[in-house]
């Protein structure tokens, strides 16, 4: 990578070159006609090394920009995923309805949720018009706002935004029809396109399930295992993205898992001849669907000294961020050089040191799921969750 200098560093540059060219000395003071042109060559000269900068920059998936400020990586993307991030879904939710059997709900009729609703002032449509029996009405609205922001939960109530003849204006959601997903992070983007380089398609080895279930939206990571004591089955371990996930801590729901389901049996690349996208192995007689399992960590720390809130709160965010990179290993996918399964007193003390070096406590501890350890490997479908820090 080459190092972009300042405009001072480049104007000195010019000026000393000019100076031994000529054998003058330039006065640093009063008018020069000399200081003038190395200024004006400064400039310029720092527009080519920032052109020359930016192109570097973008030939490399781990560093390019996105397409929106003039990058290249979702053409990384759609050369090795052959997809461009996924966009936000909608939420879909069936509520019922009461009112006069032949009554008509008009198409484009609109709701919004009350203020005792998981996410409140939200606007959802009717895009079907119903007319009702009188009996177990029920409907499907969708949110008009892509994404989380308009997630419902059952039992919450809605109300329409303008009266319907012979219809209660009031709705409850009985179950999620379509479940709502954020789009994907630009960096998780990232990281699904490098994975997908590092990791060699193989016919069916740990790597193709892992690269397979990065078709499915909403998943983070996912960590395939032969299954004990099955020949020919494994389990396919799935993590979502925080944000779509049952419980904001990597949890998937079902319909997650079902799409995890439909991209590794069947490729979704819908230009492809059928008969290319199969992509389940012969021989292999089940696969095993599962989310993946939460541990709780908790950690006491003794006698820290000179603690205030915002010690509190740094080293709380360091860890939890640091928890984030400590997942299970996957032997023949993942690389070996990024092996980090691994959670032990010496490794937390690290991370408190690297976020606050003038740390200076007695000790330390953790639990996993109220239990103590020293040391604990995070395999199979674990992974780790920061739920608090107490300090004694």
């Amino acid at each position: 990578m080459i190092n972009i200098p300042t405009l001072s560093q480049l104007y000195n540059s010019i000026k000393a070159d000019i100076e031994a060219e000529l054998g003058v000395i330039i006065p640093s003071f009063g008018p020069s006609l000399i200081r003038v042109k190395a200024t004006v060559l400064a400039a310029q000269l720092k527009l080519f090394y920032l052109a020359v900068g930016l192109l570097q920059k973008n030939i490399f998936v781990d560093t390019a920009d996105p397409e929106s400020v003039g990058g290249t990586l979702e053409r990384f993307g759609r050369v090795k995923l052959g997809r461009n991030p996924f966009a936000a879904v909608q939420g879909q939710y069936v509520v019922s309805v009461t009112g006069t059997a032949g009554a008509v709900i008009n198409a484009f009729t609109t709701f919004k949720s009350d203020d005792s609703a998981l996410n409140v002032a939200k606007i959802f449509q009717l895009d079907t018009a119903y007319t009702l029996t009188g009996s177990n009405d029920q409907i499907t609205i969708r949110a008009l706002e892509a994404g989380i922001g308009s997630k419902l939960q059952v039992g919450d109530t809605l109300t329409s935004t303008a009266p319907i003849a012979l219809v209660d204006s009031s709705v409850e959601v009985s179950s999620e029809a379509v479940q709502p997903l954020a789009a994907e992070n630009i960096e998780d983007y990232r990281a699904k396109a490098i994975q997908a380089y590092q990791l060699e398609p193989q016919g069916g080895a740990a790597s193709d399930y892992i690269i397979w279930s990065a078709d499915a939206q909403g998943v983070r990571k996912a960590y395939p295992y032969a299954r004990d004591g099955a020949s020919n089955e494994i389990n396919l371990f799935i993590e979502a993205n925080e944000d779509d996930s049952t419980d904001g801590r990597g949890t998937p729901g079902t319909a997650i898992l079902d799409e995890v389901e439909q991209v590794v049996e069947f490729d979704p690349d819908t230009t492809k001849p059928l008969t290319e996208r199969g992509r389940r192995p012969l021989g292999l007689f089940k696969i095993h669907f599962l989310p993946i399992s939460v541990k709780l960590i908790d950690i006491e720390i003794v006698d820290y000294q000179g603690l205030t809130p915002a010690i509190e709160a740094q080293i709380f965010n360091a860890i939890q961020a640091a928890f984030k990179d400590i997942r299970p290993f996957v032997a023949g996918a993942d690389v070996l050089a990024n092996k980090n399964d691994i959670l032990n007193v010496i490794k937390i003390a690290f991370i408190i040191q690297d976020a606050l070096p003038q740390s200076v406590y007695d000790s330390l501890s953790f639990m996993v799921d109220g239990t103590e350890f020293s040391t604990f490997v995070f395999q199979d479908g674990d992974i780790p969750w920061l739920n608090t820090i107490t300090y004694v």
